[in-house]
């Protein structure tokens, strides 16, 4: 019974043992992002850096041109849409896509629906209803573009209490919209 007890106790080990190698085995060749912060109104390339796909918007640039916060009730009124409730404002982000080098129209694009908003300790995604709302001549937060072109389009995040930070905490720390997250985090400030 006691030698029973033992060999259970040194198996048990041995796969502790097992588990922790696996994991530091593992983990011992990530490659954590090389994060660039860019200023407003530069044009920044996408490249082969992505989100959670390889490559598909190398050859794009986007460009912030402006920002601004609205209350809901003045961002409802002001494009007609009925929300629930929810959002006490809308983080509002206006962005300039340009197609330099990209000839895969209709293949390959440029994916905004996956940008996020990274303040110190907060994350902001995008409103896919909202992106609609305010920019009616785009089907969907992801397109592409012919060689040449740019688009304008505005991004709208929501601000929803318990969700995001509050309106204010959000002004006294600005986010940076964030393109793409890996091999490199590119971060665009916005103010």
């Amino acid at each position: 019974m006691l030698k029973r007890r033992i060999g259970i106790a040194v198996a048990l080990i041995c796969l502790i043992g097992l588990y922790a190698f696996r994991v530091y085995a593992v983990n011992t060749d990530i490659k954590l992002p090389i994060r660039q912060v860019y200023k407003k109104s530069e044009a920044v390339p996408y490249e082969k850096d992505f989100n959670t796909g390889t490559g598909s918007s190398d050859g794009y640039t986007v460009q912030v041109l402006d920002s601004k916060i609205m209350s809901a009730k003045d961002f409802c009124e002001k494009y007609n849409v009925t929300d629930m409730k929810l959002a006490t404002h809308y983080y509002m982000v206006k962005v300039s896509v340009e197609n330099i080098s990209n000839h895969h129209v209709g293949e390959e694009g440029v994916p905004l629906g996956i940008s996020m908003l990274i303040g110190t300790n907060y994350c902001l995604i995008p409103s896919p209803d909202m992106f609609s709302a305010v920019n009616t001549d785009m089907p969907s937060q992801a397109f592409s573009l012919r060689l040449g072109t740019q688009k304008e389009v505005w991004l709208v995040f929501q601000i929803i209490p318990g969700v995001a930070p509050e309106r204010k905490q959000i002004e006294e720390d600005p986010p940076m919209l964030q393109i793409t997250q890996y091999p490199h985090q590119k971060l665009i400030q916005l103010t």
